[in-house]
């Protein structure tokens, strides 16, 4: 039945498509963020836990805010 319904629906191949582009261009920017993130800062992060979770304000690992 679904079939019958997706056939009758004009243009209906393209979601499938638009939705395939939309994951691989965020998945890269994702993989691009990932790589592109200070050791440091990845340092700072991991040792959160650690430390109380408290985030030093004069700590220069942390990213800028926009």
């Amino acid at each position: 039945m679904e079939q019958k319904v997706m056939s009758g629906i004009g243009g209906v191949g393209i979601y499938g498509i638009v939705s395939i582009c939309i994951f691989f261009a965020f998945f890269t920017v994702t993989l691009w963020w990932a790589f592109r993130l200070k050791k440091d800062h990845l340092k700072h992060m991991e040792d959160l836990p650690f430390d109380g979770g408290e985030i030093d304000s004069t700590d220069k690992s942390q990213p800028t805010q926009l």
